[in-house]
């Protein structure tokens, strides 16, 4: 399956997601009081099923939830309808036309990121850093330059040189790379884990 059907079959993918486990990227950077920090607020970029942002909600994190599919949004919604102890506030759009995000102490992006078109991403990523409070953390994946859909036009993929330029100015708590082949839609695998904090 190429990244093209992927990108087409998202409520499928969501379906098929909907009983996994949270992310343990973002357990991990979370801590085991997963309690809010700074000023409460997270980002869920690419929110998907919604899995990671409930977690986030029943800590009571007040939650921005983005998503270009009005299916995830319709799922996160309906997650919360169901009681948490944050407040949601839900987006749908790609991330090219986000501008400027809310100050927040924690911005997620589950295997998100890499589907910013590429002539974009240098300016998210910068607005990701500016809305980051200081001590705030962002987690998530970027992929590798040998990832199966490595060169696919309106996805970014990052050489491990390029992840280490990302990180300049912000302390690196975990960079990880993993490479490997399954997954939901079997394919290569090359990406980096990443869980960094602003000074």
């Amino acid at each position: 399956m190429s990244a093209r059907d992927a990108e087409s079959g998202w409520e499928a993918f969501y379906r098929a997601n909907q009983d996994r486990a949270v992310s343990p990227l973002l357990r991990r950077a979370l801590g085991p009081e997963l309690l809010p920090r700074g000023n409460g607020h997270a980002i869920d970029l690419g929110c998907g099923a919604g899995i990671e942002t409930s977690l986030l909600l029943n800590a009571h994190w007040n939650v921005l939830a983005i998503d270009k599919e009005p299916h995830a949004i319709r799922r996160v919604d309906a997650l919360a309808a169901k009681g948490s102890g944050g407040n949601l506030v839900t987006v749908v759009s790609c991330f090219e036309d986000l501008g400027e995000l809310p100050s927040s102490a924690l911005i997620h992006a589950g295997l998100s990121l890499p589907f910013c078109a590429p002539a974009s991403f240098p300016s998210f990523w910068a607005s990701i850093v500016a809305a980051l409070e200081p001590g705030g953390v962002f987690v998530g994946h970027l992929f590798g330059d040998r990832h199966d859909w490595a060169g696919h036009p309106e996805m970014s993929f990052h050489r491990r040189e390029d992840v280490d330029a990302l990180c300049n100015g912000l302390e690196v708590e975990l960079l990880r790379e993993i490479e490997g082949d399954g997954g939901h839609v079997p394919h290569h695998w090359h990406r980096f884990d990443l869980i960094v904090r602003k000074r």
